[in-house]
């Protein structure tokens, strides 16, 4: 009977051990699976979609401190993520790839047509919203120039001159006056083909060509205003950041370009945001009619759509005595930008 009772005591005691064994066995195992097995987390690009006027630069970043390789479909990119959008518009995907694996991202950048810019991005500057707008003691207008002299077409970058000028970019006139002056809302001077046309509260601005524009234009190209709502060149977009405002702090490009690739013409408001340090599309705003004659281009936006517009995204008021402007005409020869601007540049 003792002996029975030993077995029984040895029995359950092998089957406690053996259980003990299995249970150590399985924490060992978990414990060595947590500690070997290292997830890497995603990688992400900060920016996944962005608009670039032709030139404009962005430097993407990486979520995580990783070292990738950058790759672009169109533009330049350098080794450290600085893209540098081309001259010619369209969507491009750009690609940064683990270099210690397989792991990819994409964000894709909008090359637009837009108010010329340079190859290297202003410096920030302080916030309209932070120095105080000034409103300059209003002046009589200037008359308008009667004509601009044919054929001051220049490149885009250099100014330089251009062989093969395309039709319909030479500009002739426009209401901006030899001092900038702009008047938003003209009660003299209008085109006779355009008295009437602009509705009212809107803003009507106009330029007249040397020669009329093709039927269709042939290539890209951009007719447009860019305009300082104040007239404080310390507010809007920073003065000097592309050539058509070296003497304007701009809140506003108002145009309409033309685009071979779909053969449509487009009309645009374009208004700076302070906030980005960047232009934001306003869309279905802005109107254009072109006169029978092809040689003269209005446009029109309402006007309190437009102070609303800057005055919450660049924080300025616009000020209608004190508004100053210039027209340009952008278009391409071959890859070369070439421009034409009303008033001239300051020499």
């Amino acid at each position: 009977m003792l002996e029975d009772q030993s077995r029984v005591t040895l029995f359950w005691f092998t089957i406690a051990m053996m259980g003990l064994v299995v249970i150590v066995a399985i924490v060992t195992l978990l414990r060595a699976c947590g500690g070997s097995v290292a997830v890497d987390p995603p990688l992400a690009i900060r920016t996944h979609e962005i608009s670039l006027c032709p030139g404009e630069q962005h430097q993407f970043t990486i979520e995580n401190e990783v070292e990738v390789t950058w790759e672009t479909s169109g533009g330049t990119i350098g080794e450290n993520g600085l893209f540098t959008a081309g001259a010619e518009v369209g969507d491009y995907t750009v690609t940064a790839t683990r270099r210690d694996s397989r792991q990819a991202d994409k964000a894709i950048v909008h090359v637009i047509a837009c108010t010329p810019t340079p190859t290297v991005t202003p410096s920030p500057t302080p916030s309209p919203t932070a120095t105080p707008a000034v409103t300059p003691t209003p002046e009589p207008p200037t008359p308008v120039p009667a004509a601009d002299p044919q054929g001051d077409v220049g490149l885009y970058q250099t100014g330089g001159a251009v062989e093969g000028v395309p039709a319909g970019m030479d500009i002739r006139a426009a209401n901006v006056t030899a001092d900038l002056r702009v008047e938003l809302q003209p009660t003299a001077g209008v085109p006779a083909e355009l008295v009437g046309w602009a509705a009212e509260g809107e803003v009507l601005l106009w330029l007249s060509l040397h020669q009329p524009v093709p039927t269709p234009p042939t290539v890209f190209t951009d007719w447009l205003f860019a305009l300082d709502l104040d007239g404080d060149t310390t507010t809007g977009r920073p003065a000097g950041a592309s050539r058509i405002n070296p003497d304007l702090g701009t809140e506003a490009a108002l145009g309409v370009s033309y685009n071979p690739a779909n053969g449509q013409y487009e009309p645009y408001l374009w208004v700076w945001d302070a906030a980005q340090e960047d232009w934001t599309e306003e869309p279905d705003v802005a109107r254009f009619t072109m006169a029978g004659s092809r040689t003269l281009i209005g446009l029109a936006v309402p006007l309190e759509t437009l102070a609303q517009t800057v005055a919450q995204m660049s924080g300025v008021t616009v000020t209608p005595e004190a508004v100053k402007g210039r027209a340009a005409v952008l278009s391409y020869v071959g890859e070369q930008g070439v421009i034409d601007f009303y008033p001239n540049l300051p020499e």
